[in-house]
């Protein structure tokens, strides 16, 4: 499938995060990608983003840079794929959310930074998990009879943590 690439400017100012989220799925489903699981890789070429895997330290997930005029997305090599989309999506919210405050962000891994209270982070992740686990499809999937953290984690690619906390800050009681 082809996909056409439409470069955009990176924000201007700080960005309401909730106007951002319907912004960029009004903009993925007229472009018909917003599918389930998400093609993060493709989002972020129609973002004008490069994305590269790299070797990094384990504690590192990846990273967002400006270089020259390009905006570069890196992903540890070595990470699962499901953690690599989650990277993905969150280098996204970066671009979207803060690339007019920052030229650079660097993240590590989200269970080694729980207790890091940086707002930017905490906005990022929450922006990815809407992006490639949108509330109205994991709602609609868990209305339908899908209810079990691993079925709804394999159909959206991500890890069963990713789900377990998507669900429930969604609002949803999970059993142990």
């Amino acid at each position: 499938m082809a996909i056409i690439r439409k470069q955009l400017t990176q924000p201007a100012a700080p960005v309401d995060t909730r106007q951002a989220e319907v912004d960029l799925h009004t903009r993925l489903a007229a472009a018909g990608l917003l599918t389930v699981p998400l093609n993060v890789q493709a989002v972020a070429e129609y973002l004008g983003l490069e994305v590269t895997e790299e070797p990094m330290d384990d504690d590192l997930s990846g990273y967002l840079e400006r270089r020259g005029g390009t905006w570069v997305v890196g992903v540890n090599a070595f990470h699962h794929i499901n953690r690599k989309r989650f990277t993905i999506a969150h280098e996204i919210a970066h671009f979207m959310l803060h690339s007019a405050r920052q030229a650079s962000f660097h993240d590590r891994t989200f269970s080694r930074r729980t207790a890091d209270p940086n707002p930017m982070e905490r906005e990022a992740d929450r922006f990815a998990a809407e992006l490639i686990m949108p509330a109205p499809m994991v709602r609609e999937l868990i209305g339908s009879g899908v209810t079990s953290l691993s079925a709804l984690a394999e159909r959206f690619r991500v890890s069963a943590l990713a789900m377990k906390y998507r669900v429930q800050n969604l609002g949803y009681q999970v059993n142990q």
